[in-house]
């Protein structure tokens, strides 16, 4: 799931899209005032973490073979 931070060109509205995937045009428009003059700010991709005894981590595995 991506999470892409948005902001309205027409009103100034920032907000937060939650899309399964890559950002369309068919999804830029803003919740305020409607406008289609969007543009993106900034985005990332959620990932899962996992928790145990230990403490857990969000940290990616490793694929070992350095140094």
């Amino acid at each position: 799931m991506a999470i892409y931070d948005l902001k309205c060109e027409s009103c100034g509205h920032d907000f937060e899209k939650f899309v399964p995937g890559f950002l369309k045009e068919e999804h830029k428009q803003c919740p305020e005032c409607d406008s289609r003059d969007v543009v993106q700010k900034f985005n990332s991709f959620s990932i899962g973490c996992s928790s145990s005894a230990s403490g857990g981590s969000c940290a990616p595995p490793r694929s070992g073979g350095f140094g």
